[in-house]
């Protein structure tokens, strides 16, 4: 059994503490939070130990789960690969390049584990979606437009909490800026427009970014809540032989060949986990295994630079050759 703690129990830590007992192979054993309260009620609602200190966790566990706020990940993470501790390190890896290289190289050193917890990939739509086009079924990539957009409600202010700081495609539009990439490929140049319609220059709601990837496949990412009555959160991939597009609210995959009338519906497996415990599982899997986890601390550090670059671009009003020097 692979014991795993868990660093920060807010929202995100929750979602973890309440998905480890139903991943195999696992004994969920500990929890760490600064507010020992929260700490305390976890433990006690899963009969394990809470800890005020998370370095006190090290000698009980194989592997941490650290879903602090992104600011405090480097520190943890750092710290737990010095003691041979695996790390699962939620989304975003970090706000700057320079702690996700120094958590990279930190881990490497280690040769401990390290993965980022970009949970679209383990949702069963997605997983079709990339098993079609490693497939070679649509022929080569050539375009990818994915969405994380919701209905428009203004006006929306700067949140108060340490999200506030992040910028709010950097912790949430990460999402996709991950699965564009899984996609996509390394990518080479970003342009972007990073705004708010609801006339707040400190806090964006919506952007848009052009990136064109060295496989020459290029792509469209489109966040925030600006999307008029409708929102929208698929993701269109057209190749060479023919196009899917990955529905993640309904579930489905729906394909059309060149030559073809209609889209033909495909609905992904259910079986074995997905989501969060699905990331998980594969975390513990990778441990046991000793495999490299498929969203790696390199693939984490991707997705913010093609954020970052984003952010660089719109402010700079030009387009952004990577890769990015902070």
């Amino acid at each position: 059994m692979v014991r795993i703690g868990v660093v920060g129990v807010g929202g995100m830590g929750r979602a973890h503490c309440n998905s480890l007992p139903q991943v195999g192979n696992c004994e969920f054993v500990a929890v760490a939070d600064v507010r020992s309260e929260a700490a305390n009620q976890v433990a006690e609602q899963f009969k394990i130990g809470a800890f005020g200190d998370y370095r006190e966790m090290f000698e009980l566990t194989d592997g941490i789960v650290v879903a602090t706020p992104p600011f405090a990940h480097r520190e943890v993470v750092v710290a737990a690969a010095e003691a041979g501790v695996h790390v699962f390190c939620e989304k975003p890896i970090s706000g700057t390049l320079a702690d996700a290289d120094a958590m990279i190289e930190a881990t490497d050193k280690a040769g401990v584990k390290f993965m980022i917890g970009q949970v679209l990939r383990f949702y069963p739509v997605h997983v079709l979606g990339k098993e079609i086009v490693d497939a070679g079924e649509i022929g080569d990539v050539v375009y990818v437009e994915t969405d994380y957009t919701s209905r428009y409600s203004a006006p929306r202010t700067r949140p108060d909490s340490w999200y506030g700081s992040m910028g709010g495609l950097l912790e949430n539009g990460i999402h996709k800026a991950d699965l564009i990439n899984w996609f996509g490929g390394e990518a080479e140049t970003v342009a972007s427009e990073v705004g708010s319609f609801s006339g707040f220059e400190d806090w964006e709601d919506y952007a848009v970014t052009l990136i064109r990837y060295k496989s020459n496949t290029v792509g469209i990412l489109r966040w925030g809540p600006f999307m008029g009555a409708r929102g929208t959160n698929e993701t269109i991939i057209d190749g060479s032989k023919g196009s899917i597009r990955l529905d993640m609210s309904a579930g489905k995959v729906y394909q059309k060949l060149i030559g073809e009338s209609g889209w033909t519906e495909l609905v992904p497996e259910s079986e074995g986990p997905s989501g969060v415990v699905g990331e998980l599982a594969h975390f513990v899997d990778c441990i046991r295994e000793d495999r490299t986890p498929m969203v790696d601390g390199r693939a984490g550090r991707h997705a913010i630079e093609v954020v970052l670059a984003s952010y660089r671009s719109a402010k700079e009003k030009s387009k952004v050759v990577l890769p990015l020097t902070e």
